[in-house]
């Protein structure tokens, strides 16, 4: 994939690109709502700063200035992308059913209602660990130390 490929990924929500010294820095805007999952992030390598916008949260992913690390780290970030547009997704799916269901019960005499019955035609559903990086990071954690 060309680098115009990868921008074009990430886009929407970098700020910048930094080098400091042997490290390249991704500053990357996100919406408050979403999550950094530690399966996608690693803590050691994402510092939380001070947001800028309202209503995002403002972060730098850093990597050493190799292709292993520097490729880690963007699909890192595309992976965080990723999952969180596959929540907003499902969250608008999720409520769209709950008013589809909100018409049928506003329509339907409670006898009808009662016999109402829901077959799942994939009986098959993996739940996912869930979690989001909760120990500090930049500072707190050691990853950055400050500058003048």
């Amino acid at each position: 994939m060309g680098l115009f490929e990868e921008f074009s990924i990430l886009f929407p929500y970098l700020q910048s690109v930094r080098k400091i010294k042997n490290y390249l820095s991704f500053d990357i805007e996100f919406p408050e709502t979403w999550k950094l999952p530690k399966k996608y992030v690693n803590e050691k390598s994402v510092m939380e700063n001070e947001k800028t916008t309202t209503g995002y949260r403002f972060f730098s992913f850093v990597a050493e200035f190799n292709e292993t690390s520097t490729n880690q780290l963007i699909d890192s970030i595309k992976n965080v992308i990723s999952y969180n547009k596959e929540r907003e997704e499902k969250d608008r799916l999720f409520q769209h059913k709950v008013n589809e269901l909100k018409a049928i019960f506003e329509k339907q005499n409670l006898n009808s209602l009662q016999a109402l019955k829901f077959d799942i035609n994939d009986p098959k559903i993996e739940l996912e660990d869930d979690e989001e990086t909760t120990e500090p990071t930049g500072r707190d954690a050691g990853l950055v130390e400050e500058r003048d």
